[in-house]
């Protein structure tokens, strides 16, 4: 900095404080910045549909990944939720595609501190399990068998039905201690791709 300019500063302490604050804001959002390459990733890898006494069932092989950013939030009392978005939609030629069924299957993961253990609820059912790993729990949500999607009666004979799915990650629902990190960091949510199957009654 020239003589000129910092005598500038020092007679004008606003214009002071206002390179500061300008100083604060470049540094604060150069952050997110050089974390967006560490943020989470969801993909859907596999997605069968079958049919079991009347029902269709669904299938699905999430693949999640998550920066080590991320894990260390969880196990300090972040809660990662996943959320399956289904739809269910009857195929029409001449006009818009009219919907049948709109479901989401959600969980919940979170870190107990007191066992040690990863906690992960069927927000739909309340039913609970542990894990010994973070890992473990993930591979849990990321693997879903038998789901329930439609009934059978529900659907007329000789038409087209088409499904999609997608999986959404959310991790911001931190406690207030947290409310700091993810203010200047990503918050690692992410949603995944839609996948396509048909349905042939």
């Amino acid at each position: 900095m020239s003589y000129r300019a910092s005598s500038v500063l020092r007679k004008s302490p606003i214009l002071a404080r206002c390179s500061a604050w300008l100083a604060l804001c470049l540094i604060a959002t150069a952050v997110p910045v050089a974390h967006a390459e560490d943020g989470s990733k969801l993909k859907l890898r596999e997605v069968q549909v079958a049919l079991d006494e009347g029902v269709f069932e669904l299938d699905v092989k999430a693949e999640i990944t998550l920066p080590d950013a991320a894990r260390k939030a969880v196990e300090s009392g972040l809660t990662l939720r996943l959320t399956y978005e289904i739809t269910v939609d009857r195929v029409r030629r001449y006009m818009p595609d009219a919907s049948i069924a709109v479901l989401e299957q959600r969980y919940e993961v979170s870190y107990h501190a007191l066992s040690q253990r990863y906690l992960v609820k069927n927000l739909n059912t309340g039913e609970q399990q542990d894990f010994g790993s973070l890992q473990a729990a993930l591979d849990r949500v990321s693997d879903l068998r038998g789901l329930p999607v439609i009934d059978k009666a529900l659907l007329a004979d000789g038409r087209v039905y088409e499904g999609r799915i997608r999986a959404v990650l959310g991790m911001n629902t931190a406690p207030d201690v947290f409310g700091w990190l993810l203010f200047w960091t990503d918050d690692w949510s992410t949603t995944s791709n839609w996948k396509l199957w048909t349905l042939q009654p």
